[in-house]
Parts: C-alpha cells; structure tokens; sequence
C-alpha cells in the first residue's frame, strides 16, 4: 500500500515529465517544450480520478538530465460546471498553495508532507529513484513506471481541498541548474468517490 508521499511523488514525476489530458475516459499527452525528456507512454486509470480510492499509474519515459532540484511555476485553472475559475497562489499554515512559484518542489512536499520522509517512504519507490530525501535524486535514463497502484486520500482533509473536484488544467514551467527542464500543461478530472 502506498502512502500519500508517494502519490504525490508519481504524480509530480508525471506533471513534469508530461502534459496530460482527459479526453474520452484517457490520457493524452502534449509537451510545449521538453528538452530534457523523451517521453514514451502516459496512462492513469480511472478517470475521472476519484478519492479517497486507488488508480494506476503507468509512465515511460527517458529523462536526458536526472531529476534533482526542480524550480517550478505552477498556474491551476479549475473549471466546475463549464465556469474556469483561476486557482491563485495563496497561504495555508504559513505554506505557499496553488500557483505559485516554488524554488523547489521537493522541499514543498517534504514541507506540506510529514510522510515524505525516508523513514516512511514506500520501498517500492526506491526502483524509480525516489527516496524520500531532497533534493530529488532521480537519475538520467529510462523512467518505467508500469502499472503502479497509488491509495489516493481524501482530498477535502488536505491543505489542497479546492482539488477535491472539478477539471483541472495546471500549466508548470520547470527548470533545474542547468536551465529549462519542461513546461507543460496537465488536464485531469478529479471527484469525490461516491
């Protein structure tokens, strides 16, 4: 069973390698700019993404630069009903939420997560890299997450409630030390379980 650090990790794994979107119950991807990623295959069952419960991940990539500290600016458009409502960068317990910019995203989730620790974090993740340690220490090279089972929580519990429905298109711009790492735009749809 994997922890909420652990999704967290696979989906952010995802947003920066990817640009997603939900079209008739799939994946489908689309990259402005990628020049440290060649990505291969993106799914995620079921959509739409329903919480707290389970879904798949699978995701194939070749990483040309590994994944260490990844600065990331994040713009999130929720739409709910047809409205697209701007989600803006605001404060939750002193921790910056929703578009913001962030200078690393892994100390925002060891910030926002008390699990992702290495203590704690899934050995299952240790295939791909993932320790649980920041910064992210992922290597350069083929990237096969295949099939992988992910417990996702309750969203409304979390300081990111406002994605506990609604489509979601999230922009993210990242870079690393070396310069530009991606920029892609995620689309998904989330509901409670009923």
């Amino acid at each position: 069973m994997r922890t909420f650090s652990s999704i967290v990790i696979a989906i952010v794994t995802l947003a920066i390698i990817a640009c997603v979107r939900a079209q008739n119950g799939k994946f489908s991807y689309v990259v402005h700019s990628a020049p440290a990623i060649d990505i291969k295959r993106v799914d995620i069952t079921p959509i739409p993404i329903l919480h707290p419960g389970e879904a798949l991940l699978t995701f194939e990539a070749d990483l040309k630069r590994p994944i260490n500290t990844i600065a990331t600016a994040l713009k999130i458009v929720r739409t709910v009903s047809g409205i697209k409502l701007p989600v803006n960068c605001y404060k939750v317990e002193g921790l910056d939420v929703g578009s913001c910019n962030y200078t690393d995203l892994c100390i925002v989730l060891k910030t926002m997560l008390p699990s992702f620790k290495p203590e704690t974090c899934p050995a299952a993740m240790a295939i791909y890299g993932i320790d649980c340690n920041c910064p992210f220490k992922i290597p350069a090279g083929k990237l096969n997450i295949i099939q992988e089972k992910l417990v996702l929580p309750d969203a409304k519990q979390s300081i990111a409630s406002f994605m506990a429905t609604g489509d979601f298109a999230i922009r993210l711009d990242t870079s690393d030390q070396q310069g530009h790492y991606a920029a892609l735009t995620v689309n998904f749809s989330v509901k409670p379980k009923p």
